[in-house]
């Protein structure tokens, strides 16, 4: 039973990653639009570094206006960003997403500077959190990865409105397939995930549940909202994550099994961010909305069970603690 329970997910994780991160690699979606997108404007979330940073560069190539939110604001990124493009059309916002308060912040700041949003990417994560409640009294890694992009989205829904072709985009993960007692309790104000080692599954899973739910939700106003797999990506995310590991037997196997994945499959952020950018400015994906995009286009387990679905958006509702004219 101990061997049973060790090694059922990891292993579980390793033949995902192994075959998903193979197809990614070799056989990665590339952004051959040419698109121009002068006039458009992007927010685009944890921006300075990994895949949303290429995702920043893609897009500013293109004429689009990118507004990068992220904790890690500095001069050096700044350079960076000219020096690949040669565009100085982009702002750089500091937004802590572990405070619900620097979020609003954020979204006060737009509506007085912008006048729409054409594209938001919900990019920004971290792979392992302090265990440490947020001022929020959230899980760090919960609130970074989920909570605050579910209360950012819904923020910037009146800007969405304004442009003719408002898309949103969710970076989640096929670990979300893994969801399998992620989970330990979902109450009508509250959700509950197992441990920290499987908080990060829980995130993503919740991601593509409200990224489907936001689908339907923002229909009416044709605002397109899909989800995405980017591949195992050879990121900071899960060397940063390195830090808060223990001497548990399962952290142990769980960074040791990512770490041969990242070997055997993982891509470059370049690489990784072709699926994103795809998404986001292609004819192909132009009315396409409610989708998880990735190797196929099959969604995890459990997020077409209604029920279970409504019961995360609900109660996320309540824990990012939207106002009434806030909701959809």
């Amino acid at each position: 039973m101990f061997v049973t329970s060790v090694f059922n997910w990891p292993v579980l994780l390793v033949i995902c990653a192994f075959f998903f991160n193979l197809f990614f690699k070799y056989c990665c979606m590339r952004c051959n639009s040419n698109v121009c997108l002068v006039g458009k404007t992007a927010v685009v979330t944890g921006g300075s570094l990994g895949i949303g940073h290429e995702i920043v560069l893609s897009l500013l190539s293109r004429g689009c206006k990118v507004i990068v939110a992220d904790k890690i604001i500095t001069e050096s990124v700044k350079k960076s960003i000219i020096q690949k493009t040669k565009s100085s059309n982009f702002v750089l916002e500091l937004v802590d997403f572990a405070s619900f308060e620097s979020v609003r912040n954020f979204v006060e700041k737009l509506k007085k500077t912008e006048e729409k949003i054409d594209i938001l990417i919900n990019n920004v994560g971290i792979g392992r959190g302090d265990d440490k409640p947020t001022d929020d009294g959230l899980n760090v890694l919960m609130q970074i990865n989920y909570y605050s992009p579910f209360l950012l989205t819904h923020l910037l829904i009146d800007l969405l409105k304004k442009s003719e072709e408002p898309k949103i985009l969710f970076t989640a993960s096929n670990l979300s397939f893994l969801r399998a007692n992620c989970v330990k309790s979902i109450t009508d104000d509250n959700i509950i995930v197992s441990n920290n080692t499987t908080t990060y599954l829980a995130s993503k899973f919740f991601t593509v549940v409200a990224s489907d739910i936001f689908a339907k939700k923002l229909r009416k106003h044709n605002i397109m909202c899909n989800s995405y797999h980017p591949g195992a990506v050879k990121t900071n995310i899960f060397k940063e994550s390195r830090k808060y590991a223990t001497l548990n037997i399962m952290d142990i196997i769980s960074f040791f099994i990512l770490d041969v994945a990242l070997f055997l499959g993982g891509q470059s952020p370049r690489d990784a961010s072709q699926t994103a950018v795809n998404v986001v400015v292609s004819e192909e994906y132009k009315n396409v909305t409610g989708e998880f995009v990735g190797v196929t286009r099959i969604k995890p387990w459990g997020s077409h069970d209604e029920v279970l679905c409504n019961k995360i958006w609900n109660a996320s509702e309540k824990l990012v603690k939207l106002q009434p004219n806030e909701k959809l």
